[in-house]
């Protein structure tokens, strides 16, 4: 099963993905994504930030960029 590693950034900052997570394929990896703009946006810091700049870059094994998933508008 291939690897995709999720980092989350916006133009000033960025959390990469060091574990990456194995996922099927490419819909899988894109549900996974939302799944965790969805748990950053409900956390406890949630309500301090502007999720508006905000993405999670999905990439592959070779750390090659496949997509971008946005965070929605609040």
């Amino acid at each position: 099963m291939p690897r995709y590693f999720f980092d989350v950034m916006d133009s000033a900052q960025s959390v990469p993905d060091e574990a990456g997570l194995d996922c099927r394929d490419l819909g899988e990896a894109h549900r996974q994504a939302q799944t965790l703009i969805a748990d950053a946006m409900n956390g406890p810091e949630a309500t301090r930030i502007d999720w508006r700049a905000w993405r999670v870059e999905v990439r592959d094994e070779a750390r090659s960029l496949l997509f971008t998933v946005p965070f929605p508008s609040p």
